[in-house]
């Protein structure tokens, strides 16, 4: 077999090495800072300084590499050293936007050497003409204490912006115990010259609860009655209501968001019957879910908050609202008229405490109905069931192997739901075991705008470094396979979670929780109490540790757990939509009575077969 002679080989060219890709962190130039500060030209310093904290906003690092840590330090030892500089004075278009990154700022010195902006803040204190840049560095994470009443004495506008905007870290800030004091002290403030803010403030809307679930009431009402004093909210929508038109209005309605997991099972039942329009809040997406919907409608406040064209005229005879808190869109909307019969549910599982929702729909076997005044400001609609109806994961099990030392355990708890409170309960389970543990955290996307290494940091002060593994953001099949390879769960406190516990039931890990008295405490132990598993249930602190240490060191019994959990019917316990029905006449109900029920005097919860 003859062989073709190769061909002679062709030099190799030289090629460009490839660009890296611009970073402002690691490009920032320290020698261009100095000389815009020596030209006094302070506009160009600022873009300096806002483009790297934009960057840190947009890009969450995982890790502390030797190069990133010594670029954060550089950057913050000469961005707080200047914004100390009483001849730096930012113009006022710049100035609030550093007011708006407070919460990017307080991350920026968690990150680094400083850990806390106070010996600046300090500094600022002295300075007279400075006190408006003290409105950037100080948060919730200073150990100094500043009275807000010197910031709305500076500017009220400037320091209502300030208030909402330096507590964007709920979502991370309740793991450390020094700062969740800062934040529940920082909440409770109150004062007369607070404008209806709309940059932030859906933040501390949502974020109360977290902070504070006793309390969060009286942030709600303060904010609610915020907005209804703002011409925006004033505004009179046109209504002509045409029946069984319903507006669902959400910024959350696209498939594996938490929202619609809980809820989509209810729209599609009530569009087999009732004409639905979805109005989405915020930027548009290309992933809705507009399958069951006769138009798809946009309100987007960052676009123009006074466009009301997706609502006003409309034709709805109810407005029907999932997750109030969750977008600057829905606090608004939520205190305003846009339908004669507005109501909400568990979507996100919070009263408004004094919006204009007229009822609440809830679940017979997850509420206290016997407290409804004091839980909800609307009127409580209760369905049989938990008002809940969930969407299965699409994820196959895996079955891991899972070794008898260490005992893994998932805390699938989203950021804003670990609190020091609860992570001195685990702390306690580790003191009193012998077998080795990790406890496996899932903070979610609240890790975003490098909210991950505080928390993390957090975490681990509480629990040892050894002892605790925190994701960052990692994908679904990732988050459902480490999830599975766990032994068991400990269910969050006091804001546990309705949709994580139906994925852990649904891969088949016991979860112990700690039952409280409102929807969002007592949604695991309504499903512990479907699949046959009361033992998980527990009624206060030191109950919740003893079974929590009794899963970890009594091998039998956490066997035995599982076991009951394999043999579980999931189909007719956890994933069950036989009260689906319920809800659909529930919708109706309303929509008959409405006249007759807002005559009644009292606010008695309804009940609905």
């Amino acid at each position: 077999m003859s062989s073709v002679p190769a061909a002679p080989a062709t030099p190799a060219q030289p090629s460009a090495a490839p660009a890296r890709p611009a970073n402002p962190l690691l490009d920032f130039s320290a020698e261009q800072l100095f000389a815009n500060y020596r030209d006094a030209n302070y506009d160009a310093m600022s873009r300096q300084f806002l483009g790297v904290l934009d960057h840190l906003r947009e890009t969450t690092y995982d890790q502390l590499e030797p190069g990133l840590t010594h670029a954060l330090n550089s950057f913050a030892k000469h961005f707080f050293y200047f914004m100390t500089q009483e001849d730096f004075i930012p113009n006022d278009g710049d100035l609030a936007q550093f007011v708006a990154r407070n919460a990017v700022i307080a991350n920026l010195a968690a990150m680094t050497e400083f850990g806390t902006t106070d010996p600046f803040v300090r500094i600022l204190l002295g300075q007279a003409r400075n006190f408006s840049k003290l409105l950037a560095l100080y948060s919730p994470r200073n150990r100094i204490h500043v009275d807000p009443r010197l910031m709305f004495n500076t500017s009220p506008a400037l320091a209502t912006k300030w208030f909402f905007a330096s507590m964007e870290n709920y979502r991370s800030d309740c793991a450390d115990k020094p700062t969740l004091g800062k934040l529940r002290q920082h909440i409770r403030y109150e004062d007369d010259r607070m404008t209806g803010e709309l940059g932030a403030s859906h933040h501390t809307f949502f974020g109360a609860t977290y902070i504070d679930h006793e309390h969060d009431y009286l942030v709600k009402q303060r904010i609610n009655r915020l907005f209804q004093s703002t011409p925006l909210c004033r505004r009179e929508i046109r209504n002509s209501p045409k029946p069984k038109r319903i507006a669902v209005i959400s910024s959350m309605w696209w498939p594996r968001q938490s929202v619609y997991r809980s809820q989509q099972p209810f729209i599609n039942a009530l569009a087999k019957d009732h004409e639905l329009v979805l109005v989405h809040l915020g930027r548009m997406r290309d992933d809705l879910d507009r399958s069951v919907f006769k138009e798809v409608r946009n309100y987007d406040l960052s676009r123009d908050a006074n466009d009301f064209s997706a609502l006003d005229p409309n034709d709805f005879a109810m407005a029907y609202f999932p997750d109030i808190g969750m977008s600057m869109e829905s606090v608004v909307l939520s205190n305003m008229r846009i339908a004669p019969i507005q109501v909400s549910n568990y979507g996100h599982p919070v009263s408004t405490f004094g919006g204009k929702i007229d009822y609440w729909i809830g679940g017979r076997e997850t509420e206290a109905a016997d407290r409804a005044r004091e839980h909800y400001s609307e009127r409580l609609v209760l369905i049989p069931g938990c008002g809940q109806a969930p969407v299965p994961i699409t994820h196959p099990l895996q079955y891991p192997v899972l070794p008898d030392s260490p005992v893994v355990i998932d805390c699938s708890w989203a950021g804003q739901k670990i609190n020091d409170d609860h992570l001195q309960r685990l702390a306690a389970m580790m003191k009193r075991v012998r077998t080795p543990v990790r406890f496996k955290f899932f903070p979610g996307g609240s890790i975003l705008e490098n909210r991950l290494i505080p928390l993390r940091k957090s975490i681990e002060a509480v629990l040892g470094a050894d002892r605790v593994q925190v994701f960052g953001a990692i994908n679904y099949t990732h988050y459902m396979n480490e999830l599975e390879a766990a032994h068991f769960a400990l269910d969050a406190h006091p804001f546990g979670g309705y949709n994580t516990g139906v994925d852990l039931l649904t891969l088949r890990k016991p979860i112990v929780t700690l039952e409280g008295n409102r929807f969002y405490n007592r949604s695991t132990a309504y499903l512990l109490r479907r699949v046959g598993l009361d033992e998980l249930i527990t009624q206060t602190p030191e109950d919740y540790i003893d079974v929590g240490v009794r899963m970890i060191e009594d091998v039998p019994f956490r066997d035995r757990m599982i076991r009951r959990l394999k043999t579980a019917d999931l189909a007719t316990t956890v994933l069950s939509l036989e009260h689906v029905p319920s809800f659909v006449r529930a919708i109706d109900h309303l929509l008959l009575h409405h006249d007759e029920l807002s005559q009644q005097p009292g606010r008695e919860p309804i009940v609905v077969e």
